[in-house]
């Protein structure tokens, strides 16, 4: 923490998050400059262990996310989902008094993350050094697609190309034929969001220690990549040199893939392990094909075709039932609401209520972590835009005349 005692840092988070004053990021001010969904999903994990979190929007128009469709009544449910427990603080940073308010913001923060191009910090005069000479121990992490240096650095991109830049897109198929885009953002998610969460919490760690700040470059097409470092690892292998994507085998295997059932419905088949091929083969009438898992060319086929016969004969529920009384690694793929509403997602209380005062009560996913058996979740609505703004820079010592003259000169 920098500048602040703990119990004023967290303001009136109490009542903004479950799990009270044992929340592991309590006293923690982060500033959030981002858009759309990567940022806001890595400061919502770090609201939801109590973090505050202030969303520095611009004025009149905000976070555009905010208003994309679909609205629950005024604003987007998606953003209203990722950003539970947050303020709102409008400010233009093209206006010199509105830097001068962002840097005096900085002053009392612990984290800034943002997601401008490379360079536009710098130009706004907001670069990482400036930041850090005022606060040395700030944590300063820049979210982008493709790093701060190298060619592809300013090339304009989202969630699909970074799959696709990455390697990574043709095998989202489980092969490497006829690459499909996928419906979840891997990319935002996974090589972004997660990679910052990460980032920040290491340099916290550090800086708790040193006292030093830090700048952490982010690159989604670096996040992907480290995914896929433990696949690469087979061209060290001699003769895997020249195998063009290190994929293939053991996904989409018959005894690791999908069919389809009677009523159109799927199960998937991992039966990875020689013990679970066994029980897989015998619950399909195959008991003698236990020493074929690993057969490749016409001879796979000739299992993959049998097993999907097999499967289109009952319907998923019967399926479900079957291998219910099996370990054999065979599971239905559910749609998101059945997963959302099964009984082990409510009894893990995965799905919480947000009761917000213009939107109504509203039904999110929660923080996916339980420490000491506790979900901590931020609980309360997400900020309408600015609601916080004159608080907060009365907290900056602005004076209400000065917070009236910024928003007339649209410093705010």
């Amino acid at each position: 923490m920098t500048k602040r005692d703990a119990t004023d840092c967290d303001g009136d988070s109490s009542s903004r998050s479950t799990g009270g004053n044992d929340r592991l990021l309590a006293g923690l001010r982060v500033l959030d400059l981002t858009r759309l969904l990567p940022g806001a999903y890595c400061t919502q994990m770090l609201a939801d262990f109590g973090a505050e979190i202030i969303k520095i929007e611009q004025p009149g128009s905000g976070d555009y996310w905010r208003w994309s469709p679909p609205t629950v009544q005024t604003q987007s449910a998606q953003f209203l989902a990722l950003n539970r427990g947050k303020r709102s603080l409008t400010i233009n940073l093209k206006s010199v008094e509105g830097r001068n308010a962002f840097l005096r913001l900085c002053d009392t923060a612990d984290v800034v993350l943002e997601g401008f191009r490379p360079g536009v910090m710098a130009r706004l005069g907001l670069s990482h050094q400036a930041l850090h000479a005022r606060n040395p121990g700030l944590i300063i992490c820049s979210m982008t697609g493709f790093g701060q240096d190298g060619p592809w650095a300013k090339v304009a991109a989202h969630d699909l190309n970074y799959l696709g830049m990455a390697g990574l897109l043709e095998l989202t198929l489980g092969r490497t034929e006829s690459p499909s885009p996928t419906g979840m953002p891997l990319g935002d998610l996974g090589g972004g969001a997660l990679m910052a969460l990460v980032g920040v919490l290491s340099a916290l760690n550090h800086r708790a220690a040193t006292g030093k700040g830090h700048f952490i470059d982010v690159s989604v097409l670096d996040g992907l990549l480290s995914w896929s470092g433990f696949l690469a690892a087979r061209w060290n292998a001699p003769g895997q040199q020249e195998v063009a994507v290190p994929f293939d085998a053991p996904f989409d295997k018959p005894f690791y893939t999908v069919y389809e059932t009677s009523d159109g419905r799927h199960m998937i088949t991992g039966s990875y392990e020689e013990k679970f091929w066994k029980e897989l083969c015998e619950v399909m009438g195959y008991p003698e094909w236990t020493d074929r898992q690993w057969d490749s060319g016409a001879y796979e086929q000739e299992i993959r075709d049998a097993f999907a016969i097999r499967f289109r004969q009952k319907t998923q529920a019967e399926w479900i039932e079957i291998f219910s009384e099996q370990e054999a690694c065979v599971t239905p793929v559910h749609s998101l609401k059945e997963a959302l509403e099964s009984e082990h997602v409510k009894a893990r209380g995965t799905v919480i209520t947000v009761d917000d005062p213009v939107e109504g009560p509203l039904r999110f996913v929660g923080n996916p972590m339980r420490v000491d058996g506790k979900a901590q979740n931020a609980t309360t609505a997400a900020p309408r835009l600015g609601a916080d703004t004159d608080l907060l820079l009365a907290e900056l010592g602005y004076s209400p005349e000065q917070i009236t003259r910024l928003r007339s000169e649209k410093a705010i």
